[in-house]
């Protein structure tokens, strides 16, 4: 019996004529009511949308865990089989044998890392090693075996000790025998956790996600000819079904995670944009205490409108000119600023942190990447608070950063694509954590920081680093080169997202008659979210918010992964017939 032929025609219906001329009215409507309704909620009540928002975060980290980390732990095996299976990984993304990328690789690539990490990583690269060398799931269950031990031998915890510091005592008064393997926080003993986490969040987890809807999308779109949007990708589970109203939900599902996706970016970047403002010019109503200075809300919001109406000047110019060239700025300055580290900071230690690091976290990726903790532990609180958040974040990013990813990878291969948009920003990554955030840690574990940098907020603390290599003269200098790199990057984040939507509300279309009204409208829709959701709780409201937008849109990537798998499977066994 014949394999019936895929499908290679998908008819979205677009309005013809109007302000919705090439657009169809139904994703694109449903989606700005649905924003606009999210933003009169907020603002009718600030303190009360931001308690519930808060309370939907909490049910999401108390009941989804598990669900969250099998997802990502099943897009990884799904993105790797298809990249590293032979008659997979040789299929072109492109109906034209001979056709040639549209983009040179350093473009592509730059799109690629730009689009995809670049704000996280200027304030990541620093702060989460550090955060990790001070707690994470071995130094808490090293706590919990300290306890145990003091419990057996009759030992009480003295009410608001530290657990450690007292077991030390403990020790060096023979009162309690030394336990081999413990790992002690900001201890030589816990840089190789610190790193392994910090690699685990970012390294293939986040590139897995974005890299499988990516193919998928650009299979469905360049190698079936089918219009390059959500729906398509899900061809071959719902064929001619996806042309009504099953397309449009799927569609609007991705343009909702794409806004609160973009918006959880947008907001980390306004903080360390903000930040970086600060250490340059000490203005006081930038922070809300010179000592431990955080963000203003009205220095996120001069930064909100600052960082949009740039990005809505470079949608406005498409792909090929703004988004590019800002990307090649973006990557030029980010290599400037990794040379600085390369040479001026703790390279010999840095270089050991990155080979420990890689080797530890290669050889525990698969137990971290199936491992859930009960959230009422302080384990899962742990993995709630930072793996959760990241998994949650990776897929309200994915329709974004897919789809962009897509747009720009037009005849290459699957292998191609899965390699340079895996490895290669996981290995860019690496490097960044380890120079940037082990000459973070190299200052603390040799006294010259004191604490300063432990003690600073998540967003200053390369700021801080900073301060503590250079004299303040050129420590400005080198701050103002990282505002500069963080507005770029929050620009290329934000323009990318607006022709992403874009593209999704015109049935995959990517030039559009009327597109050029709809990025002014997405603009101010999107200000009008991150800015309602920082003053109902600043980052914490937009964390929670992106969390719960992803939850339906994880689920549509796993449809897309088995359609993928289906479609390649079906395709080689036509062409054995």
């Amino acid at each position: 019996m014949a394999i019936r032929p895929p499908l290679e025609e998908l008819n979205i219906k677009t309005h013809d004529k109007g302000f919705y001329k090439g657009f169809n009215r139904f994703v694109t409507v449903t989606s700005k009511i649905f924003v606009t309704l999210v933003v009169i909620w907020i603002l009718s009540d600030i303190e009360r949308s931001g308690a519930m928002l808060d309370a939907m975060k909490n049910w999401s980290y108390a009941n989804l865990n598990g669900y969250y980390t099998y997802s990502i732990a099943f897009y990884i095996l799904v993105c790797l089989t298809v990249i590293l299976w032979p008659s997979f990984g040789r299929i072109k993304l492109g109906s034209d044998p001979n056709g040639k990328p549209e983009f040179s690789n350093f473009s592509w690539f730059s799109m690629i890392f730009g689009a995809g990490i670049g704000i996280g990583v200027l304030t990541y690269s620093a702060a989460e090693p550090l955060w990790h060398l001070m707690n994470n799931p071995d130094i808490i269950m090293s706590k919990e075996i300290i306890l145990s031990s003091m419990s057996s031998n009759g030992i009480a915890l003295p009410q608001g000790a530290d657990v450690f510091a007292f077991y030390q005592d403990q020790v060096a008064a023979n009162a309690l025998a030394p336990i081999d393997n413990l790992v002690i926080p900001k201890s030589d003993e816990a840089l190789d956790t610190a790193f392994r986490y910090a690699f685990f969040h970012w390294g293939i987890g986040a590139w897995a996600t974005y890299c499988l809807v990516g193919i998928c999308l650009a299979f469905f779109a360049y190698t079936r000819g089918l219009p390059l949007t959500m729906r398509s990708a899900l061809a071959p589970l719902f064929g001619k079904h996806l042309e009504g109203p099953l397309g449009n939900i799927i569609d609007v599902a991705a343009v909702i995670a794409t806004i609160f996706g973009v918006a959880q970016t947008i907001g980390i970047g306004l903080s360390s944009f903000a930040s970086g403002l600060y250490s340059i010019t000490g203005i006081s109503w930038l922070v809300t205490d010179a000592v431990n200075p955080e963000p203003t809300t009205g220095a996120l919001l001069m930064s909100l409108l600052v960082v949009m109406c740039l990005s809505m000047i470079s949608a406005l110019s498409g792909v090929g000119r703004g988004v590019k060239w800002l990307s090649n700025i973006n990557m030029v300055l980010s290599f400037l600023l990794l040379a600085f580290f390369l040479i001026f900071g703790a390279t010999m230690f840095a270089l050991e942190m990155l080979g420990k690091g890689i080797f530890s976290y290669v050889i525990h990726l698969p137990a971290m990447a199936v491992t859930v903790w009960d959230p009422n532990t302080e384990l899962g609180a742990w993995q709630t608070s930072w793996s959760i958040f990241y998994w949650a974040w990776w897929i309200a990013f994915a329709p974004f950063v897919g789809l962009f990813l897509a747009r720009i990878s037009k005849n290459r291969t699957i292998r191609e694509f899965g390699l340079i948009g895996i490895v290669a920003p996981s290995l860019t990554l690496f490097v960044w954590f380890s120079f940037i955030g082990g000459t973070g840690i190299d200052l603390e574990l040799s006294g010259i920081a004191n604490g300063k940098i432990f003690d600073s907020g998540l967003t200053a603390q390369l700021f801080e680093i900073i301060g503590f290599m250079l004299n303040p003269a050129m420590a400005g200098v080198l701050s103002s080169m990282v505002v500069v790199l963080l507005l770029t990057y929050l620009v290329t984040s934000a323009d990318s997202a607006l022709l992403v939507v874009n593209t999704l509300n015109a049935a995959g279309e990517v030039q559009v008659e009327n597109g050029s009204k709809h990025i002014i409208v997405w603009s101010i829709a999107v200000t009008a979210v991150v800015g309602a959701l920082i003053l109902a709780g600043g980052l914490d409201a937009i964390t929670s918010a992106m969390i719960v937008a992803a939850i339906p849109f994880s689920f549509i990537i796993i449809l897309m992964a088995i359609s993928l798998l289906k479609a390649l499977i079906l395709d080689i066994a036509r062409a054995r017939e």
